[in-house]
């Protein structure tokens, strides 16, 4: 008659799958929703196609495939593209077939699969190797590789800087213009 729903652990948490590891100081996993939140210091998601850091918290949601960041934190691409904010939502594509034919146990997450968009809220930071762009919020879709950042938007090259509502991020040329 006894049924575990949620599992809590405390100090030196490592969480992993095949190809995913998530650490931090603490973890609770809602084994119902499938939704595991880490909290303390130096928390991190690594999956084979990216890094997620944040200060806060950090979330992954197995059914959405989705890793929420937040407090500080960073996207870092394996092929070192790079997005901050105060909050990143992460959403990940379906594990390949192979994946798919050895599904992991009820309630366990899932290999998360690649990138596919990253949400950010607050304070994000886009960063080629040549310019800086900074506003309020933004979007990035792996597929296009393009960075859409809004809101009070500002590109910094060297000592030039431009301002502009919204500007578009190429993270794979690096070259980041203003849109009116």
């Amino acid at each position: 008659g006894n049924e575990i729903f949620r599992l809590e652990a405390q100090g030196h948490v490592r969480i992993y799958t095949k190809t995913d590891e998530a650490v931090g100081d603490n973890a609770v996993y809602d084994i119902d929703q499938a939704v595991m939140v880490m909290t303390g210091k130096a928390l991190k998601l690594t999956t084979p196609q990216q890094v997620m850091t944040a200060r806060d918290s950090l979330e992954y949601w197995a059914q959405k495939r989705m890793a929420v960041g937040r407090g500080e934190a960073v996207v870092l691409t394996a092929d070192a593209r790079r997005l901050s904010a105060d909050v990143l939502v992460a959403y990940l594509a379906p594990p390949d077939a192979a994946a798919a034919k050895a599904p992991p146990p009820p309630g366990a997450p899932e290999a998360t699969g690649k990138l596919e968009r990253v949400e950010a809220f607050g304070n994000v930071d886009v960063r080629t190797a040549t310019d800086t762009v900074r506003g309020d919020r933004g979007v990035y879709v792996a597929a296009t590789g393009i960075a859409r950042v809004v809101g009070h938007v500002r590109i910094t090259h060297g000592q030039n800087q431009i301002n502009g509502p919204a500007a578009d991020v190429n993270m794979q040329t690096g070259v980041a213009h203003i849109l009116a």
